[in-house]
Parts: C-alpha cells; sequence; structure tokens
C-alpha cells in the first residue's frame, strides 16, 4: 500500500509539470474520479440513488529540527470504501436516505518521536485496522424540518464538526475527541447511536443524541474490525448542539454552534483520588466568510474559531482546547479551486495533571497551501510548528515539514 501511495503521489507531481493534458483523459484537470465514469454507468447509478465512493489520503512528516528525535520521517495513510443510498429514488422513500462506509488505516506516527500531545498527521490513530465508520439511515419528516438518523456513527458527524483544511490533527475536523477521545469517537470510529435535529426555522436548528459509550469500539486489534456487540457498553454519551447558519454579514456566509455533552457513566478523577464523576464539556464553533473574491464566487477569505471546555475538576487531562484557523480560497486567478491555510491550536492541561508534572500548554501552528490539481487529486504541502510539546519546556520546540496527498477513485 505505501509504495502504491508513493508511486501515486510523484505520478501526480508530475502531471504538475505537464502544460498539455487532454481533458477527461485519466489525469486531465477536470476529471472527477481517477477511475473515471465507469462508461457511464457510475452517472447512471447515482441518478439511481447509488453514489459509490472510493478515496486514499496519505500524509509524510519530518522533523525539520527539536523534539525527541531529529529528522525522523513518518507516513500514514487512509483508505476509505463507501456507497450512499438515495432512499427516495430507491424505494420512494421521501426524504431518506443511508450510507455505509469502510476505513482502513496504516503507518506510523511522528508525535511520539516529537514527545507531543497532538499529531502532524491527523490521520494516524485509533489502530491500522479496517473498521466499520458508518452504516446509518436518515428519514426527514414534518416537511423534512425534523431528521432522524440512527445506526452506526461517528460523533462528530453530526455534533462538534468543525473543516478539515490542514494535516494538524488539533486544526482539523470535531474538537471534543482532542481531548476526550476515551469518550468520543471521531471517525474512523462508530458507534450505535441515535440523534434527532429539528430545523425550527430556515436559519436556527437544535439537535440531540443518544450515543453507545462503549470501550471495545476503541480496542486497536483486528477483533474489533466491526465490532458490534453492546455488552460492554459504559452508558451513554448525550450531546446536545443549537446551530445558526447565516447570511446576514454583508451575504457572506457564517455557521455559529453552542453545544455540550455528558456521560451517564461517572469515571475516575485525573487526581488519583477515588472520587469518580461523570465526563462532561462545552464548545463553541464559530466559522465566518469574511471576503468575496471578485474573480471567484467560491473565492475570498474564511476564518473559523472553535472552543472546547472540559470539566477540569475532574475527569479530563486536557482542561480545554483553541482552535483559530484562516484559510483563502482561490488565491490567483489562474487556480480558483486552490487555496492557502493557517492556523494555530492549543491543547490547556488540567492544573491538577500539570502542577504534577510541570506541564502547561502545546501549542501547534500549521502553514499550507493546497494544490487542488483536480477533483480528484489534491497535493498538499505543509510547515508545522509545535511550541512546548506535550507542554513540556523539556522538549525542544520542534519544525515539522509534511505533505498530503488525496486522490479520489
Amino acid at each position: 500500500m505505501k509504495k502504491t501511495l508513493l508511486t501515486m503521489a510523484i505520478l501526480g507531481s508530475t502531471l504538475l509539470l505537464s502544460s498539455e493534458v487532454m481533458a477527461n483523459e485519466p489525469w486531465s484537470q477536470d476529471r472527477q474520479w481517477l477511475l473515471g465514469d465507469w462508461n457511464g454507468k457510475r452517472q447512471q447509478l447515482e441518478d439511481l440513488g447509488y453514489r459509490f465512493n472510493l478515496s486514499i489520503m496519505n500524509q509524510t512528516a519530518t522533523i525539520l529540527d527539536g523534539g525527541k528525535s531529529n529528522h525522523q520521517t513518518r507516513n500514514a495513510n487512509q483508505l476509505g470504501l463507501g456507497v450512499n443510498f438515495d432512499l427516495s429514488k430507491i424505494a420512494d422513500w421521501k426524504n431518506t436516505t443511508a450510507a455505509l462506509t469502510i476505513t482502513k488505516r496504516d503507518g506510523r506516527n511522528l508525535a511520539s518521536d516529537i514527545g507531543m500531545n497532538g499529531s502532524p498527521t491527523e490521520i494516524y490513530g485509533r489502530g491500522n485496522i479496517w473498521r466499520l465508520t458508518q452504516a446509518w439511515i436518515k428519514s426527514g419528516f414534518i416537511d423534512n424540518t425534523l431528521q432522524i438518523k440512527i445506526g452506526r456513527m461517528g460523533m462528530s458527524e453530526d455534533f462538534n464538526g468543525s473543516h478539515c483544511e490542514f494535516q494538524s490533527l488539533i486544526l482539523c475536523g470535531g474538537q471534543v475527541g482532542k481531548s476526550q477521545g476515551d469518550v468520543w469517537y471521531n471517525g474512523p470510529v462508530s458507534g450505535w447511536a441515535m440523534n434527532a435535529k429539528y430545523h425550527f426555522s430556515p436559519e436556527w436548528s437544535i439537535a440531540a443524541g443518544v450515543y453507545e459509550n462503549n470501550p471495545e469500539n476503541l480496542r486497536t486489534d483486528k477483533k474489533a474490525n466491526f465490532n458490534l456487540d453492546t455488552s460492554a457498553g459504559k452508558g451513554v454519551l448525550v450531546p446536545v448542539e443549537l446551530a445558526w447558519k447565516t447570511q446576514r454579514m454583508n451575504g457572506l456566509t457564517g455557521e455559529y454552534k453552542l453545544g455540550g455533552f455528558y456521560t451517564t457513566h461517572d469515571y475516575a478523577n485525573v487526581d488519583d483520588s477515588n472520587a469518580t464523576d461523570p465526563k462532561r464539556a462545552v464548545w463553541l464553533n464559530m466559522q465566518q466568510q469574511l471576503t468575496v473574491n471578485n474573480t471567484n464566487p467560491k473565492g475570498g477569505l474564511y476564518a473559523a474559531i472553535n472552543l472546547v471546555f472540559n470539566d477540569t475538576s475532574t475527569t479530563s487531562n486536557v482542561s480545554s482546547t483553541q482552535q483559530i484557523v484562516l484559510w483563502y480560497k482561490a488565491p490567483f486567478t489562474s487556480r480558483p479551486n486552490d487555496q492557502i491555510g493557517f492556523g494555530m491550536g492549543r491543547y490547556q492541561f488540567n492544573d491538577k495533571v500539570a502542577s504534577n508534572t510541570d506541564r502547561d500548554a502545546e501549542t501547534d501552528v500549521e502553514l499550507n497551501y493546497v494544490y487542488q490539481y483536480s477533483p480528484a487529486l489534491m497535493i498538499r504541502p505543509n510547515l508545522q510548528y509545535v511550541n512546548k510539546p506535550n507542554g513540556l519546556s523539556t522538549i525542544d520546540n520542534a519544525w515539522v515539514a509534511g505533505i498530503s496527498v488525496g486522490l479520489k477513485f
């Protein structure tokens, strides 16, 4: 798999230098999928309600300076296989969709070589095994203002979800799982769940869910590949979220979300006392388009701020995380689908833990450029900086060079 990904990356990089690539050829810049439209069958199947997805993401990171082990290089990759079903077309079930996705991760993590709490490759983690990531059905009621979803899913699919424009872990995707990962399962991990979202106005919605809290879902041995058993469950996790989508800022789009969760099961306190308490957290997600690119209606400057506050008195080693990111779409007229990104993320450790280990906070920074060669091929070189890895001044600050290659088949 690694050799295949490397070959694809080299081939993609070579094509970036080619000045003449014929349209609709396998590596043309308007190619939607590397395997093409299957002689028209793919579009026919989508018109019937079946949309197939096959993707590979490969991420490489190298320590340029600092950390615990200078000049180490690690590579991680993720394979995703899935299909979405439009059941209104397939079975005449109005406002009903379903999804089935399996995921395979592989590789090694550079975080241990640096000694950091986060990771410079966000697709690493949860074991190098196959996982059932999605198996759910969602249906709309009351003119589709009420949507109910049930099955196997990750929590950040519907709660605390955010963009993923970066390679650094804390700058990508749902934030709660970065500090409460023992109970909050982001993909590729899934669990049994049910949630409901009600749109009580065109701009406002409120959502709530009940998610299986089962440590068996976090196992990384092959026996856990498609674990569906609930016998080891420890209660449930209940998230609630209020969301506001708006275009009131001079017609620019924005989304603002306030939410929180609690567990029905108690966990040991981080100060090694005999006390136990449920896990709890609140979050605030804010994403706003700030400017418009006059040459491209989708271009312009976007900003996001994501904050998570955990119950610091008891059960979490990280008391809060803060993230602020900026990305500019269509930075050049000749590159309408490219973008430039800059972000900073911070892990603030619990005072009870910090007082025992002399830890403060870890700050991870990334600057990147997304070269969207075609809808089927993305290349994202990036430069990362880790300040106080794991919150410790005893570990040298680290500079990391990275590159992500995304392929859609």
